[in-house]
């Protein structure tokens, strides 16, 4: 019978293209050939995360739709039309056979919202019906400002939701959701019994080449530069019979502070108070100022007497070793020549 079958699978070192997820591919294992429509993935030791190319030098894993397989049996994958020297394109082994392989793929839904009450939001434009929104319940969102939240329960048929926020949110927030759609695996099996008489898939390359179709262009795939107006939030305005209740260090305190911008005019007495201030922290710069140049004119002669010292006690040292060694060779000659 046939059934869904778990491939480790790589690219061949001599193919010079990648494979793609839904590219038909011919897969020759054991006395069997037939042409299958491979879906690539990967488990990162929590689900299975759909690829859209193979790697390029790693191994990865495939499902295909096909009859069973003995697990480990080696087979090898090549595309039926090429414009390559070399035909293999992949090589692996064979390692389950299941009925079911849960495939999913990252998808971020976006929304606006439609009403704001606290911290309660309904959200539109996220989803289509009613039945969707069901499939997310409980789920976590979050907004573009940070502020995170939880979907609730639909409101209507249109895909409206209600939704709950640890903070007021604000009506040009934009809300996502970060979510796992299963891919369903493509039941395609096409048994290739003999060369002469078989028709094969073509690839969705090889129909747009025959039919002279470009490469669909969709704006919204394009890479735009993004742009985002700072916000200005208005001030925390704390009501006076609840300020009144807090405890003093919680009270808001006006703090008086001397504004540059405002011109200060001092009478005679704090003119003359300003005046004597300003002299005398002169007379304690200038103080600071001649005992730092003393504290360093003494450090100056104390390195330049260091100096002098060092160079006299080295000289010492040099004269005292060259006594030694002289009187050292002179012992070592002296026995030789009284043999002589």
């Amino acid at each position: 019978g046939l059934s869904l079958i778990t491939l480790r699978i790589k690219r061949h070192r001599w193919y010079p293209k990648i494979l793609k997820t839904g590219d038909p591919i011919v897969v020759s294992v054991g006395w069997r050939r037939f042409q299958t429509i491979p879906t690539y993935f990967m488990n990162d030791r929590i689900k299975n995360r759909m690829l859209k190319y193979t790697p390029e030098h790693l191994h990865c894993s495939a499902a295909i739709y096909s009859p069973y397989i003995q697990p480990g049996t080696g087979f090898c994958a090549y595309y039926m039309k090429r414009a390559h020297n070399f035909g293999v394109a992949a090589t692996g082994t064979v390692l389950e056979n299941s009925q079911a392989i849960d495939v999913v793929k990252k998808i971020k839904l976006t929304g606006l919202p439609e009403k704001i009450h606290k911290h309660t939001a309904y959200i539109k434009r996220m989803f289509n019906t009613s039945l969707e929104v069901a499939k997310f319940e409980g789920a976590a969102i979050k907004t573009v400002s940070g502020i995170r939240g939880q979907v609730k329960k639909a409101f209507g048929n249109n895909g409206v939701f209600r939704a709950t926020f640890e903070d007021r949110i604000k009506a040009s927030d934009i809300v996502f959701l970060r979510a796992f759609h299963t891919i369903p695996i493509k039941k395609f099996y096409n048994p290739i019994t003999s060369l002469l008489s078989v028709t094969y898939m073509r690839t969705i390359a090889e129909i747009r080449r025959s039919k002279n179709l470009a490469v669909p262009n969709k704006k919204d795939s394009h890479y735009k530069p993004i742009e985002r107006v700072v916000k200005r939030f208005n001030p925390v305005r704390v009501p006076k019979a609840l300020e009144a209740e807090l405890p003093f260090k919680s009270k808001t305190k006006q703090v008086k502070t001397n504004n540059p911008a405002r011109a200060v005019v001092l009478d005679k007495e704090d003119k003359r108070v300003a005046d004597l201030l300003g002299q005398i922290n002169l007379l304690h710069k200038d103080k600071t100022k001649k005992r730092r140049e003393k504290v360093q004119k003494q450090k100056d002669a104390y390195a330049v007497k260091r100096r002098a010292e060092e160079a006299e006690a080295d000289a010492r040292r040099q004269k005292k070793r060259k006594t030694f060694f002289r009187r050292e060779g002179q012992n070592q000659k002296t026995p030789n020549v009284a043999k002589d």
